[in-house]
């Protein structure tokens, strides 16, 4: 396995990745000198990786313009994790029911089945892991994972990701629990984590599907239903996961249910009151940054139509409802009309 991964077009694609990932990052960063010496670093890279002496650097804490605070690995680092990523793939097992890993359907297919489905189906369970990434068992993880990886040098790597530090002003801070956000890596281990219940739910008279710790399930009777819930919650307590209480819900479909960002329960869907709320609080934000400029209103309408335009896409207009919403802010006129219909060409561009 580690052949594989150390081998040089994969090397090469996994740079590739991190050039594009990376092609808006400032000056300073170690980007830019690992594309201006990607020969002589690729070579040193491949000959770490080949005599198991490469290791992860801690990860950089950085606060952004917003006031959001991340961690953010070297580019170095963050190359090697999209291979073990690309590497991973091809040997830890997924469940087609679990939709957020590519090929899977993603959050639009997702939606889509689950609105072609509530008309069959009477109660709903819907529930997600409270700070999923942050909940993350390190000693359960690498137990899962040796049974499928049995390179030892790939496992050491693994063992890195998982238990990092970061650095900030000279102090370092070890992380005895949970996975990197933002890292490329994670998305993949965060469905292995809970493949096992995707595995058994497969074989339940029930309609479900998870997208990475979003979970739902439909079902037709509500004994099918208790079962279902004593599944998944069998399933977090052998993981030592806590199911969100403000985002779990039992109940009949025609009482309403949000999901990804969507609200089911009628003839068609809209955007469930959350996900609006977040829109609304983001423009109220996006309106302070740039209310000093003479074009703030563009700024907020361009914003506005990108979020109407991902609202749609990849939903049938047949499903969906155009829910008229007029959002206004205190200290200025503007008015922005949240009409949630699928813009045209002219206006995407």
């Amino acid at each position: 396995m580690m052949n594989e991964l150390a081998n040089s077009d994969l090397v090469d694609e996994a740079y590739n990745w991190l050039c594009q990932q990376r092609k808006h990052f400032p000056v300073n960063s170690d980007v830019w000198d690992v594309r201006f010496h990607w020969v002589e670093v690729k070579a040193k890279l491949i000959a770490e990786l080949t005599s198991d002496t490469f290791t992860f650097k801690p990860l950089q804490k950085v606060t952004k313009s917003t006031g959001e605070v991340i961690h953010v690995w070297t580019s170095i680092d963050s190359l090697v994790l999209k291979l073990l990523s690309l590497v991973l793939s091809r040997y830890l097992p997924s469940s087609k029911l679990c939709t957020h890993l590519k090929g899977n359907g993603g959050s639009k297919h997702t939606v889509t089945g689950i609105h072609n489905q509530v008309s069959s189906h009477t109660f709903v369970f819907r529930t997600d892991v409270k700070s999923y990434y942050e909940s993350i068992n390190h000693e359960i993880l690498l137990d899962k994972l040796s049974v499928f990886v049995k390179d030892k040098q790939v496992m050491n790597l693994l063992a890195q990701y998982a238990k990092r530090s970061v650095e900030y002003g000279g102090l370092f801070t070890d992380f005895t629990q949970g996975i990197s956000s933002g890292c490329s890596l994670s998305s993949l281990i965060s469905s292995f984590y809970l493949y096992e219940l995707d595995k058994e739910m497969e074989g339940k008279p029930v309609f479900y599907r998870r997208y990475m710790d979003d979970v739902i399930v439909l079902s037709t009777t509500r004994c099918k239903l208790r079962k279902a819930i004593k599944t998944v919650n069998q399933h977090f307590a052998k993981l030592k996961l806590k199911q969100h209480p403000d985002k779990t819900t039992i109940g009949r479909i025609k009482a309403g249910f949000d999901f990804l960002g969507y609200q089911f329960g009628e003839e068609k869907i809209t955007v469930s009151k959350r996900t609006l709320e977040n829109h609304i609080r983001r423009l109220s934000q996006l309106y302070e940054q740039k209310k000093r400029l003479p074009n703030w209103q563009a700024f907020l309408d361009d914003y506005r139509q990108h979020w109407v335009t991902w609202v749609c896409s990849g939903i049938p207009s047949s499903i969906i409802r155009n829910n008229g919403t007029t959002v206004k802010f205190k200290r200025t006129s503007y008015d922005a009309n949240l009409n949630l219909t699928p813009l045209r060409q002219k206006e995407r561009l």
